[in-house]
């Protein structure tokens, strides 16, 4: 498996938390862990250009 399928995996689990988080009312730290999964997701493209190369 490669290294940008395993961080987009970490992303999406982390983003699914951050939503069940918006979901349950825990607002502040539902927005800090879905702008997390979201920097993960875009990391994720940085590697996977560079995978290519």
């Amino acid at each position: 498996m490669k290294k940008s399928s395993i961080i987009l995996i970490i992303g999406l689990i982390i983003l699914a938390v951050g939503a069940g988080l918006s979901i349950a009312k825990i607002e502040p730290w539902a927005d800090y862990v879905l702008i997390a999964g979201a920097v993960v997701v875009l990391i994720r493209g940085f590697v996977r250009t560079h995978e290519k190369e």
